[in-house]
């Protein structure tokens, strides 16, 4: 096996899709409000269960939960109003699909074909809050002698929702009426891609999280080939809208032009797909590219009265597979996350947030956790990382 997966950018977001709304009301009391501490140790009035503190860990006070690890609201059980689980965004996926000549060789359009059908029928990601649209290049006007940015960044089959058998037939009817076909102007179809990108983005207001998945078989071949400019396209993206590109390279693709690309997209590192397993491989990237996007993103929890969400009475927690929940603390911005991606979280806009982050350290346990979930607690001082 020939790819690699990238977990690490700092809009990472498909930990609590699943999960239902669970949302209930506890009484509250004159009782200790405080949360596990950052050194960890015993305590005597935070909270009560099974499980004894103990030693913290790594900063976050894991066993600092005093007498136990706590259900529900845990340690905010004397303050807290409502408690939720968080709700991911949803998530619009542009992807570019490389149908040059080349395509044709070693079974890869087949293949690709297969595993993103397989992507788009998944009952799975037909159950979330997944939203696709699909761009072929070269086509149409989208090629290496007109070189339009804006030919390239028209989807053909417009973006929508998974959950519509409508759309999944749109998208399924469109590839099987493509063939490889053609050179491989990867300047204007990843320019076009990040154009999209960069729109929708900012249409959605931080509602949504929007990112690209680029593929290719080739180098570049038409228009610009200079993969310096190419790969601006995707840092342009991230800069401008925190729109991420995720590289996918089948064989005949250069390692280091994907791996520049997904540097430039701050997805870090590509997926590299080879032919002795390449269906299932490729449908192993888009689920891991699926899950690493919505794992860190949340929206913030509607008001259930007439009174708005106090911003600063907002707390997270998060428990892992088979552990008591862990109070994460909030840090100002994603700045402020650390050198070594920190654990805390964010919100995107401190005075009326919409959305709020995990910083990438956290990201990356949470993705890898199956079985965790974050929680919303409402009515308690906000407590800092």
């Amino acid at each position: 096996m020939t790819f690699r997966t990238s977990l690490a950018f700092a809009r990472c977001s498909l930990l609590a899709l699943a999960l239902p709304l669970a949302f209930a009301t506890f009484a509250c009391s004159p009782t200790n409000q405080t949360a596990a501490s950052n050194e960890g140790g015993g305590g005597s009035d935070q909270s009560t269960g099974s499980n004894p503190g103990g030693g913290g860990e790594g900063g976050l006070g894991i066993g600092g939960m005093g007498n136990g690890g706590s259900t529900g609201t845990g340690t905010f059980e004397a303050c807290a109003q409502a408690s939720e689980v968080a709700s991911t965004l949803p998530l619009n996926m542009f992807i570019a699909i490389d149908k040059s000549g080349s395509m044709n060789d070693d079974d890869k359009w087949d293949n690709a074909k297969s595993a993103f059908t397989s992507f788009f029928q998944d009952p799975v990601n037909q159950a979330g809050k997944i939203n696709v649209a699909l761009r072929f290049w070269p086509d149409g006007n989208c090629n290496g002698d007109s070189c339009d940015i804006n030919a390239c960044s028209q989807a053909q089959a417009d973006l929508g929702p998974l959950s519509d058998a409508a759309h999944v037939q749109e998208l399924v009817s469109l590839y099987n009426s493509k063939g490889p076909d053609g050179n491989t102007p990867m300047f204007a179809a990843l320019g076009g891609a990040a154009k999209w990108g960069i729109e929708h983005a900012q249409a959605s207001e931080g509602a949504e999280v929007t990112v690209i998945v680029f593929v290719t078989d080739g180098e570049p071949n038409g228009c610009d080939e200079n993969i310096d400019h190419i790969a601006k396209h995707a840092a342009d993206a991230f800069a401008t809208a925190k729109v991420p590109t995720f590289a996918v390279g089948l064989v005949g693709s250069n390692e280091g032009d994907m791996a520049k690309i997904a540097t430039a997209g701050n997805t870090m590192t590509p997926f590299l797909i080879g032919n002795g397993n390449a269906e299932q491989e490729l449908a192993a990237a888009l689920k891991a590219i699926q899950k690493s996007t919505l794992a860190c993103v949340f929206a913030m929890p509607e008001a259930t009265g007439a009174d708005p969400i106090d911003p600063e009475l907002v707390n997270l927690t998060y428990t892992p597979e088979g552990a008591g929940p862990v109070t994460i603390g909030q840090v100002g911005s994603e700045a402020e996350c650390g050198p070594a991606g920190g654990w805390g979280w964010y919100y995107d806009n401190p005075e009326n947030p919409a959305i709020f982050t995990l910083c990438p350290a956290l990201c990356t346990n949470v993705q890898k956790d199956d079985g965790g979930k974050i929680e919303v607690i409402l009515g308690c001082e906000t407590k800092p990382a």
